[in-house]
């Protein structure tokens, strides 16, 4: 009996957005389809469990996955098992790794207990080595899709998608009941997918190359049947995840939603289904939003400049059809979210604030800029792009990815881009508190209402947090020149310099026990010290008016009703009992809440601002105390871990004869 481990391994310092193993367990299920009286095949998640398992009962073959978060985990035990007993066959798939042949010989050359690294999808490949592995006088000898190091000589031929049929055939897992364990796990979120590949080419993701890019379905009954397993057979997660790089282009996704929505009502979980929309879907996609009983969408644009989504492998991503998707949502009185990339090729200072700007007047709900982290496997990353876009990177720990196991100290580190040709590194990190007040003021909510308001009246979002940024209060920009430098300083320049640090045994310590996110770092700085957040808002309030083109004693008075709703409707103390207290306004400020068109702005309204039950439960079980807010490594964690959602309060409208419910982070039709 051929004993095989496979592992798609994750860090178990932050226990948020770990998924049940499908990865792996698609490579289970198509060997075990054709081999089950042969192989003993065991799956596993946690380091922990593995690093018991190889200890106790070595496997003849361990099989790990390998993406940008447990590189060196993946590696890590890969090196032991070799330890342990030189004869296991050691073997890595993924799609974070360069797809140059000669980098893939580098790899495997400088990780010599590897033996072989399979490139794109790993099915085949796989069954390939098992089939060698089974045959005790055969040498596994390369094969398509399989890179190694054989007698000092480098192989490797890639793998063809050519003539694969559309519909694809793979064993499915859960059907196996080869996932039971994981889904039963509270913990892990079960993992969907529906079909494989991608269309788009954008330069920065690896997605469409993982899969060749050609997209194959997955059996319509196969998808429904797992829907009902998982729905039969987990813990009743309240999270399920459909990893379709675009869910929504195909026709029949449209089923594929009223199945999922069949489950959720019958069963009453998952109580909310994340689906990666697909890119100019626009119709469609309101449709599955709809039948999910979805307030909103998502759509990525990253850059409006066509110049940029050209140079990015975009230009099949028309801003039209994009603009129009926004607006197909907006008709149906749904937000939409978005994500902003800064960094990529051709981009400039300038034309980055200038989709800042344009993302505002589009209408989306929620910006999100995010910098680049570079991905081996991505064209951005390969080394001739590298040298024509001038790219620097630097290195920095990757929150949560650190663990100690076989008494050694293991974490990861992200590539992230740190300046181009087009954008040296102070300009890029300029832009740093410019996101931050776009994540604190406009998707956390805390000031929300005023900037919605100076919208309406012809003022961009973007522009007002833009020159908040070069403030002449001097707390404030105390404040912004601290988070610019402790931006740039936590950064290192090579891998080498990041690794030779944290191996020191008080770095090391000191990552584990207090590495937090700057910008949740700087919520609780600013939480925490309500001169800091008085600052914002009155520095915010002179800034708008000082743009108003009229200043009538109307408007005015508007402002002050505003600046009266936030002093409520922010909370001001997170361990702050249920309490309600309704107000009318001369206006209706239900306008600049709900992201509703029709709502008119001259009537008035009345509103009750109240802490539910279910945000004191929150945060009384994560904070506990008064001692626990004041300690800012505590406040930062919590908000790294959805306390963001708890800074606002929670808001219901009358009017028009509806009743709007605003619970943080989200809007909810009652």
């Amino acid at each position: 009996m051929l004993k095989i481990f496979l592992a798609d391994l994750v860090y178990n310092t932050v226990k948020t957005n770990n998924t049940v193993p499908l990865n792996i367990a698609y490579l289970g299920a198509y060997i075990e389809k054709k081999y089950k009286d042969q192989v003993s095949i065991k799956l596993f998640k946690y380091p922990e469990v593995l690093e018991e398992a190889l200890k106790e009962s070595p496997p003849d073959i361990l099989g790990t996955s390998h993406y940008s978060w447990n590189t060196n985990l993946s590696k890590f035990f890969l090196r032991k098992a070799k330890e342990i007993n030189p004869k296991i066959m050691t073997v890595m798939g993924g799609p974070h790794i360069r797809l140059q042949p000669q980098e893939l010989e580098k790899f495997l050359r400088e990780n010599t207990y590897l033996d072989y690294y399979i490139m794109f999808e790993g099915e085949e490949p796989f069954l390939f080595l098992v089939e060698q592995a089974l045959d005790s006088n055969l040498r596994p000898i390369p094969a398509k899709g399989i890179g190694s190091v054989v007698d000092d000589k480098f192989y490797f031929e890639a793998l063809s998608l050519k003539g694969k049929p559309r519909i694809l055939e793979t064993p499915s897992p859960y059907l196996s009941g080869m996932l039971d364990e994981f889904i039963k796990d509270e913990s892990l979120i079960p993992l969907f997918e529906t079909n494989r590949g991608c269309p788009f080419g954008c330069t920065y993701c690896a997605w469409g190359v993982a899969a060749l890019s050609k997209v194959r379905q997955r059996p319509l009954e196969v998808v429904f049947a797992e829907i009902d397993y998982v729905a039969e057979n987990s813990s009743g997660q309240v999270n399920w995840i459909f990893c379709d790089a675009n869910f929504g282009m195909l026709p029949r996704d449209v089923e594929i939603a009223k199945k999922i929505k069949s489950v959720c009502t019958e069963k009453g979980f998952p109580l909310s289904v994340t689906l990666w929309h697909a890119k100019n879907s626009g119709k469609r996609n309101v449709e599955i939003a709809k039948i999910m009983d979805e307030k909103g969408g998502y759509i990525a644009i990253q850059s409006t400049d066509p110049e940029v989504l050209k140079l990015s492998g975009r230009g099949n991503i028309h801003m039209k059809e994009l603009k129009e998707s926004i607006a197909y949502y907006r008709e149906n009185n749904m937000s939409v979210s978005t994500d902003i990339l800064i960094g990529l090729p051709g981009e400039t200072k300038e034309s980055h604030l200038r989709t800042l700007r344009e993302a505002f007047d589009m209408g989306f709900g929620e910006i999100m800029p995010i910098n680049i982290r570079l991905l081996p496997g991505t064209d951005y990353e390969k080394e001739d792009s590298r040298k024509e876009c001038q790219i620097i990177t630097k290195f920095r720990p990757i929150f949560g990815a650190y663990g100690t196991f076989f008494g050694e100290n293991v974490f990861e580190m992200e590539q992230s881009l740190r300046a181009t040709k087009d954008m040296n590194e102070d300009e890029l990190n300029s832009f740093k508190v410019l996101h931050w007040l776009i994540y604190l003021c406009w998707n956390c909510g805390l000031f929300k209402p005023m900037l919605r308001f100076a919208q309406k009246h012809g003022v961009n979002p973007a522009e007002m947090l833009y020159q908040l940024t070069l403030t002449k209060d001097l707390d404030l920009s105390e404040l912004f020149e601290s988070m610019r430098k402790k931006s740039l300083n936590e950064w290192f320049e090579t891998e080498e310099e990041m690794a030779s640090f944290y191996n020191q045994p008080k770095n090391y310590s000191e990552l584990k026990n207090n590495f937090v996110k700057l910008n949740f770092l700087y919520i609780a700085i600013v939480y925490s010290n309500e001169k800091l957040l008085a600052k914002i808002e009155s520095e915010l309030m002179n800034i708008l008016v000082n743009y108003l083109s009229q200043k009538s004693e109307s408007i005015l008075n508007q402002l002050e009703q505003i600046k009266e709703f936030t002093n409520t409707y922010v909370c001001k103390d997170l361990l702050q009992s249920e309490f309600s207290e309704v107000n009318t306004f001369d206006f209706n400020i239900a306008s600049l809440i709900v992201d509703e068109s029709q709502l008119p702005t001259d009537a008035k309204v009345e509103i009750e601002v109240y802490r539910p039950k279910e945000s004191v439960n929150f945060c009384n079980f994560h904070l506990a105390d008064d001692e626990n807010i004041k300690l800012m490594t505590h406040l930062t964690k919590f908000f790294e871990i959805g306390g963001m959602r708890m800074l606002t309060n929670s808001v219901r409208i009358a009017d028009l004869n509806k009743t709007y419910a605003n619970n943080p982070g989200s809007i909810n039709h009652l």
